[in-house]
């Protein structure tokens, strides 16, 4: 049985998401269902977060990344 997932994602990232998943011959869809199987299977993010340069950590979500590993460090 299936359930329905909806999420609110920025436009762009979805566009360019949706453009890579086609390159991949998959769909967006299909690797959030992939991320989520090996979230549950390894009980842990199957990737580790990082900024792509020191300016993104300095004007990335800091707070927002901080509660993102909270809350699943404590799950």
């Amino acid at each position: 049985m299936t359930e329905m997932f909806r999420c609110r994602v920025e436009r762009q990232v979805l566009k360019e998401a949706q453009q890579i998943a086609q390159e991949m011959g998959t769909s967006a869809s299909e690797l959030v269902r992939i991320f989520l199987k090996a979230l549950v299977k390894r009980r842990q993010l199957p990737f580790t977060p990082s900024a792509e340069t020191e300016e993104d950590e300095v004007a990335g979500p800091v707070a927002r990344r901080q509660a993102l590993l909270d809350y699943l460090s404590e799950n």
